[in-house]
Order: C-alpha cells, then sequence, then structure tokens
C-alpha cells in the first residue's frame, strides 16, 4: 500500500503543477512535474504485477475499463468548462490496452508451453506389490489450454487490436490513452522482467531496459515533433528514477481488497478536487 501510496502522492505534485502552471513559479511548476515523471512508471509496475498475479486477466481487464469509463465520464463533464484546463489523457485506458497487449504476449508465447508430466501411485509397502503403473498427464505451463497455433493466432490479433485502439484513440475526442505507445510498453516490460528475470536481477534489469525505452521515446518524440518542446520530452527521462524507489522496501507485498480499488477512485477524484480549485480560483 505504501508504494501505492506514494505514486498517488506523485501524481498528485505533478497535476497540482499542470493545473494552477500560471499561478506558481516556472522553477517550481519544472521541479512539480518532474517529480510527477515518477508516478506512471510505478503504477505500470504496479499493473504488470497485477496481470502476472490475476486469476483472471478477463476481470482485472473488465475492472480497469470499468474505472476508466468513469473517470472519462467526469474528465469529459469538467471539460464542458470553457475556463478550465481539462487533463486531455486518461491512464485507466492505457492500462486497459496494457491488458489486453500483454494477455496476447502470453497466449502468443505460452499456448504451446505443453510437458508432459509422468505420475506413478506408491506402492502400499515396499516390494510386496508390483510396480504401479505410470500415467502421463499433460500440463500447460501458461494455464492457457488451447492448440499452440490457435493461441498464436489469437495472440497475435490482441496485440494487434491493442496497437491499433491505442493509435486510433490517440487523435479521438475522447478515451485517449496517457502515454499512448510508451505507455503500453512500459508495462509489457515489467511483465516480462518479473516473468522472465529472476528476483536478485529484476532491478537491474529494470533499469536497463527502462533506460533504453526512455531514451527510444524522447528520440522518437523530438524525431516528431522537433525540438520546439525537447526540453519537455527529456524531463520524461526522470521516470528512470521510480525504479530504485520501486525496489525500495516500501514496494507492496500482497494488497488487501482496500488498497485495490484504492487509485481506481482516487485518481478521478484527485483531478476532480484540483479543476474545482481552479474553477474556483478562476472565479474569484
Amino acid at each position: 500500500m505504501a508504494l501505492k501510496l506514494l505514486a498517488c502522492l506523485f501524481m498528485l505534485i505533478d497535476h497540482a503543477g499542470y493545473y494552477f502552471y500560471d499561478l506558481i513559479p516556472t522553477p517550481l511548476y519544472i521541479s512539480m512535474r518532474s517529480i510527477g515523471r515518477l508516478a506512471f512508471p510505478m503504477f505500470a509496475w504496479m499493473v504488470a504485477r497485477g496481470i502476472h498475479k490475476t486469476r483472471n486477466p478477463f476481470f482485472y481487464f473488465l475492472r480497469l475499463a470499468g474505472f476508466s469509463v468513469v473517470a472519462e465520464a467526469l474528465f469529459r463533464g469538467l471539460d464542458l468548462c470553457p475556463t478550465l484546463p481539462v487533463y486531455p489523457t486518461n491512464v485507466l485506458i492505457t492500462f486497459s490496452l496494457s491488458v489486453v497487449l500483454v494477455s496476447g504476449y502470453q497466449l502468443a508465447t505460452r499456448s504451446g508451453l505443453d510437458v508432459i508430466a509422468s505420475l506413478r501411485p506408491i506402492a502400499p509397502t515396499n516390494n510386496t506389490l508390483p510396480t504401479p503403473p505410470r500415467f502421463d498427464v499433460r500440463i500447460n505451463l501458461g494455464g492457457i489450454r488451447l492448440d499452440s497455433r490457435l493461441g498464436l493466432m489469437i495472440g497475435l490479433l490482441m496485440i494487434f487490436l491493442a496497437i491499433t485502439i491505442t493509435a486510433w484513440l490517440k487523435s479521438a475526442p475522447c478515451f485517449v490513452p496517457d502515454y499512448d505507445f510508451y505507455g503500453l510498453a512500459a508495462v509489457l516490460l515489467f511483465f516480462i522482467i518479473q516473468e522472465r528475470c529472476e528476483e536478485k536481477n529484476r532491478f537491474k534489469r529494470s533499469l536497463q531496459f527502462f533506460l533504453l525505452l526512455n531514451l527510444l521515446f524522447v528520440c522518437t518524440r523530438i524525431l516528431a515533433d522537433g525540438l520546439a518542446d525537447a526540453v519537455g520530452w527529456m524531463i520524461q527521462i526522470l521516470s528512470v528514477a521510480a525504479i530504485p524507489v520501486i525496489f525500495s522496501p516500501l514496494r507492496d507485498r500482497r494488497p488487501g481488497r482496500a488498497a485495490k480499488y484504492f487509485f481506481y477512485l482516487f485518481y478521478p477524484l484527485h483531478v476532480l478536487a484540483l479543476a474545482l480549485l481552479r474553477l474556483r480560483r478562476n472565479v474569484n
């Protein structure tokens, strides 16, 4: 719970800087936005862990998607006020699509990982009965009971859908995913690290590959948008500082039911609170 609370605090600082940018000194604004860069990778790590731990990814997706719709309805309602700078993106959309992407990755890579386990009952007493027969049992390591070719096809289709929907929503009037492709890649990266790397190597691998992802992201944005907002994109590199925090003693072990739903409620409600404070300031 401590890690989630800290991530929420970073997000609150970031969004406070966004809503009150013209009322605070520029150095303070840059500092608040820089601190806010730590929030997303922390949430992305927790979502990746949630996908890894959940018994039913479909229900996990429905929970994220349901709360994303609630948050989006609130955001668009606030958007009706012309003097209010409503945050234009929705990170719950990103996390919902990341569940689709990672689930597709799992289907594409795990559906063919079947092995044969040999089981042999233990004789009641030694040397009194013939050796019991051996039973061969088919076991699926990924927990996905599909033909490997069908699993590969469905998995690739889900990956394609997650990427295509993200690309389409980037220019849509609503349900715009925060961090778009970078966000999807971050969750997938953290999921693969949690799945493939031993505990002792996860910190190093997370630091290396997340830094690489951020460098790729910054270079891509500069090539696409030019140097006009290069400083803004360079601030994104600071998100790498979230990795030591993720692996600190604050790391959550097994969150309770209340902790699971805390972020889903905090996310839209803190935006509402900041928006109302800003609206009150505009009126006065």
